[in-house]
């Protein structure tokens, strides 16, 4: 992965080496993340999937930026936001606390705005915002385990997001959701269980 990175700061201006050890915990923490979902995929299919550009670099791109957000390596930080941007056509704050099971399906025009605490199997699809109201301010949404956001639906605000509930398509959600509940149009469902 060190030869892929190096590759992917060509394309950036003013390339600043990333430490191996940084890309590596970015590569193992992405490789938990894909086999959270998908379990028979290979360390090999994985590296391929991140280098040919499926849904799988986006979440490698966090991970990395996260890396360095967390061992306070801000030089190489920009860069890494770029590339998110350029390559996989989505915007993820690296000062979110993401849990193992990340996984961005499709994520052209996918926003996770800053300081969110989000737990593990977190699925989101293209178009979606997670965000606050007010611009720069607040502590950010706390979301559960197991959430999943549908296309072009939107958190926005210091929510409260419970585990397993599951966000419609095209939905904005404005207010705290419990646990186990499909949100549609903005109305909460109740059911027993979401596997």
């Amino acid at each position: 992965m060190v030869e892929f990175v190096s590759f992917l700061l060509t394309k950036v201006y003013k390339p600043i080496a990333i430490p191996e050890k940084v890309i590596d915990a970015a590569f193992k923490k992405t490789i938990k993340d894909v086999n959270y979902h998908l379990p028979n995929l290979s360390k090999a299919e994985i590296q391929q999937r991140i280098q040919t550009n499926s849904n799988e670099l986006a979440v490698f791109l966090y991970r990395l930026g996260n890396e360095l957000h967390n061992t306070n390596n801000e030089k190489c930080k920009p860069q890494i936001h770029w590339l998110l941007k350029e390559l996989c056509a989505c915007e993820i704050y690296f000062n979110n606390t993401i849990g193992e099971g990340f996984c961005v399906v499709h994520g052209q025009g996918t926003v996770i705005g800053s300081r969110n605490i989000i737990g593990k199997g977190f699925v989101i699809h293209q178009g979606c915002t997670i965000g606050h109201k007010k611009n720069g301010e607040g502590s950010g949404l706390t979301i559960g385990n197991n959430v999943k956001l549908y296309c072009n639906s939107s958190i926005l605000g210091e929510l409260n997001i419970e585990d397993n509930v599951i966000i419609g398509a095209h939905v904005l959600v404005s207010k705290n959701v419990k646990r186990n509940s499909i949100v549609l149009n903005d109305d909460t469902l109740k059911i027993k269980a979401i596997k």
